[in-house]
């Protein structure tokens, strides 16, 4: 039976793991902390293809987008799944027109994409307030959104439940390899683990693991606060993507807020208890569209490190120049976890490659040993 060893237990080290266990890996899952723990957690969870040129990746998350379909069918019940659509407006008549050709766009590539009037946005979402000189909105109903750490869990538990061996605080220092192939893993506590195969799913700490393993691949991350408030009297379904503020239902009523303007001056290390000023602005921001959250409680902020490989596109495949070892790391890894799950477990099992992830190849961005 092969051996392998899945690094990270975000949504696609889980969906990885599910997959390949499926298929008859004896497989370890190791997660340095939590599952859902890292960037997964922290997420806005918007599940869309909305503005991803070129066609060729735009492709690859209209086939992640279908896959949370295909997860939810075959699971029987998807709780984690919201995909009520989203609404987007813009500012000015410049942004305006940009949005009406992303939209023909869109609908060129046969996507889902309507134009709306603030009349039939009331009628869609009467919580919802778009600012003054806002005539026609773009909504996009095959888009929603995703309760991560509940899927994590729910493909992870799946996984165990096939023969998958999950361990969590289990912090991988070293990928051990000789003969130019990973043979397994060395933890931070200094046990020895043997493999097949490792697979790479820790996202933002891509770079310091291909390190570990005497590889160089670039990266790019970006860091974004969100904001989370108590329940709140407001009837929200779809998401909201608007030029000063992003708002999505979080479950329980809450609300789950992010102002990507403020990125630039957010930072991994950020303490977020007690709130941090940037907190407050983002809500202050939410209360202009959704004037009915007056009065709810601000719960938690939470930062997030986006893993973006260094041209921005992912990388997924065997890694050149270390047979055993292969990587997926990528940005909208909510939307494209469990199609890159499905396409990791059929290349590693059965040599099946996806003709979607040809551009995206490892070989392109690592270029030798460090």
């Amino acid at each position: 039976m092969t051996e392998i060893i899945v690094i990270g237990g975000g949504i696609i080290g889980a969906s990885v793991t599910y997959r390949l266990a499926l298929a008859g890996a004896r497989v370890t899952l190791l997660e340095a902390g939590s599952l859902a723990g890292g960037t997964s957690g922290a997420s806005f969870a918007w599940l869309n293809a909305n503005n991803k040129p070129p066609l060729a990746y735009h492709i690859l998350n209209t086939g992640g987008m279908a896959e949370h379909r295909i997860l939810a069918a075959e699971f029987g019940h998807a709780p984690w799944l919201h995909l009520d659509g989203n609404i987007e407006w813009a500012a000015g008549d410049t942004d305006h027109a940009a949005l009406l050709e992303k939209v023909e766009r869109l609908r060129n590539w046969g996507y889902q994409a309507e134009l709306l009037t603030t009349a039939e946005l009331r009628a869609l979402e009467p919580d919802l307030v778009p600012p003054p000189g806002v005539s026609e909105v773009a909504f996009f109903p095959a888009e929603g959104y995703a309760d991560v750490p509940l899927l994590v869990g729910t493909l992870a538990r799946a996984a165990e439940r096939v023969g998958a061996t999950i361990r969590t605080n289990c912090r991988v220092a070293e990928v051990t390899r000789s003969g130019g192939r990973a043979r397994g893993v060395v933890t931070e506590s200094g046990e020895r683990l043997a493999a097949d195969m490792v697979v790479s799913c820790v996202g933002r700490w891509s770079g310091e693991l291909a390190r570990a393993a005497g590889l160089h691949l670039p990266m790019e991350p970006t860091v974004g606060m969100l904001v989370v408030t108590a329940a709140a009297p407001v009837r929200l379904r779809a998401v909201l993507n608007s030029p000063t503020i992003n708002v999505r239902p979080d479950g329980g009523g809450r609300l789950r807020l992010q102002a990507t303007e403020y990125d630039p001056v957010t930072t991994p290390e950020m303490a977020t208890t007690p709130l941090p000023a940037i907190a407050h602005r983002v809500y202050e921001r939410a209360l202009s569209v959704v004037p009915g959250l007056a009065g709810t409680p601000m719960q938690a902020a939470l930062v997030g490190v986006r893993a973006i490989p260094g041209d921005g596109y992912p990388v997924v495949g065997p890694v050149p120049g270390m047979d055993g070892l292969y990587l997926v790391c990528t940005h909208s890894g909510v939307t494209m976890g469990p199609l890159l799950g499905r396409i990791a477990a059929r290349e590693i099992m059965g040599g099946i490659v996806d003709p979607r992830i040809e551009t995206f190849r490892p070989e392109r961005l690592i270029r030798g040993s460090a």
